[in-house]
């Protein structure tokens, strides 16, 4: 009998120190707990991409099979059909089955198959670091010193340092506007952070 008691009592203490790590772990990973701000939980809500090669082309929309499957991205008057090496507009003629594009669209997708979205932009040609990226200027601030402006993304996922180098005119960039973007490099953090190397302005289109 005294036998079973000792085993019921190292039994206990067992769960009690195992219970009492789990607590441990459970506060240790709460304190870890990194909070989200607003604009971060806005992340990628304004804007998605999907690359991938074209397999459809009709006068309103281009199907492209990407990663996840087939979208069919409509085009719209608002909609920027460009060259990924230079970011100047392209005929709808230029992209043809076979073509490698990059497609930004809307997040609001149907459930057919292939899902349909509306079409921001599509840019010609593989999305390496030689391919312009399509940007949409949330905010932007202006450097002390005025010889730079820095700019967010509606998607609240990517700052870039815009200087003349990038674009003569980067002091009358505005919250609004329309860029592709080239970049080589940028930081881990949260939003992301680069420096541009060349910036397009985009024309608006109303």
């Amino acid at each position: 009998m005294k036998m079973l008691k000792k085993i019921f009592l190292l039994a206990s203490c067992s769960c009690l120190l195992v219970a009492g790590d789990a607590f441990a772990n459970a506060n240790s990973f709460e304190n870890k707990v990194v909070p989200v701000t607003k604009a971060q939980a806005q992340a990628v809500e304004e804007v998605l991409f999907t690359t991938g090669e074209i397999v459809e082309v009709t006068e309103n929309s281009i199907v492209v099979k990407g990663e996840n499957g087939l979208i069919s991205a409509m085009l719209t008057d608002k909609t920027y059909l460009l060259n990924g090496k230079n970011g100047k507009a392209k005929k709808l003629s230029s992209f043809k089955v076979g073509k490698e594009v990059t497609v930004y669209h809307s997040p609001k997708m149907t459930r057919s198959i292939p899902a349909q979205t509306e079409a921001f932009a599509i840019i010609l040609g593989a999305n390496d670091e030689k391919q312009g990226k399509f940007f949409v200027v949330d905010e932007v601030t202006l450097s002390e010193d005025g010889e730079y402006v820095s700019v967010i993304d509606t998607n609240q996922s990517l700052v870039a340092t815009i200087d003349k180098k990038a674009n003569k005119n980067y002091a009358e960039i505005t919250a609004g506007d329309n860029l592709v973007i080239w970049y080589n490099m940028m930081t881990m953090s949260i939003p992301a952070k680069t420096n541009a190397q060349k910036v397009v302005v985009l024309p608006v289109r109303e």
